[in-house]
């Protein structure tokens, strides 16, 4: 089972409990703080797939832009070998020729610069998806850990942990010009006083489901077709994007 998979089952079987404590609960505050609960559960799981599916997106793009230099570049060197095979043949007849030589070693050059450019290609789009792709893993074991907490510790854990997840994507995804824009310490300190600040376990189990939101929506506008540029704009885009998924999944609950 991979881990986006364990991550998922988690998520399934608190939604199931949450569902079992609706339908037993008798308090208005309960039912409220699992219903909110019960949304972020789905949330999570819509923002993970989202998050996966735009670093599909961007490999998909990236190397479609990097094929057509490929393909250009492969030309210019068949066209190379085919002109240095020509010129071999000449010098074959005139092995003195010293202006053949010379063509033909600057033949063999431009073939050695394209090949290191084809090269650096394919590393660079490498480079560029691993920071992103090896978060699926860590996130995927912070959303598990989310499905399976039963106290208030465990609930700040998680959030800690997504929390220092995206700052790292930030700090090393290659394709962002502007890196230092999550503020961690402001971020933890702001999540964990929401948690401390209610009693009911539900009540946190949605705040800190929340942060989970949060922290995949960054890290889905830091590898999107246009990414954040300041800390005020990735902190409004991605609030805004955690705002519209929790209404549409409200929405979607109660017309049933």
């Amino acid at each position: 089972m991979t881990p986006i998979e364990k991550a998922e089952n988690a998520l399934n079987l608190r939604i199931e409990r949450i569902q079992a404590g609706l339908r037993e609960s008798r308090s208005e505050s309960a039912r409220q703080a699992l219903f909110q609960s019960l949304v972020v559960c789905a949330g999570i799981g819509e923002a993970l797939r989202d998050y996966i599916r735009t670093i599909g997106h961007y490999a998909q793009e990236r190397h479609g832009e990097l094929k057509q230099t490929h393909d250009t570049l492969t030309a210019q060197h068949a066209d190379l070998l085919k002109a240095g095979n020509a010129l071999l043949e000449r010098l074959k007849a005139t092995p003195t020729d010293r202006a053949i030589r010379k063509e033909i070693e600057l033949a063999q050059k431009q073939m050695e610069t394209i090949q290191k450019t084809l090269r650096r290609g394919a590393n660079a789009l490498q480079r560029e998806v691993a920071p992103s792709m090896g978060m699926i893993d860590h996130m995927a074991l912070s959303i598990r850990r989310l499905g399976e907490a039963d106290d208030m510790n465990a609930l700040k854990r998680v959030t800690k942990e997504v929390i220092a997840h995206t700052c790292d994507l930030y700090r090393t995804q290659p394709t962002l010009t502007a890196k230092e824009l999550i503020d961690a310490a402001a971020w933890e300190k702001s999540a964990l006083a929401e948690i401390d600040h209610v009693t009911d376990f539900y009540a946190a189990y949605a705040c800190a489901g929340f942060q989970v939101m949060r922290a995949l929506d960054l890290m889905t506008l830091a590898v999107s077709p246009a990414p954040p540029q300041t800390t005020e704009e990735a902190t409004h885009r991605a609030n805004e994007s955690v705002a519209t998924r929790l209404k549409d999944i409200t929405a979607r609950f109660t017309s049933n």
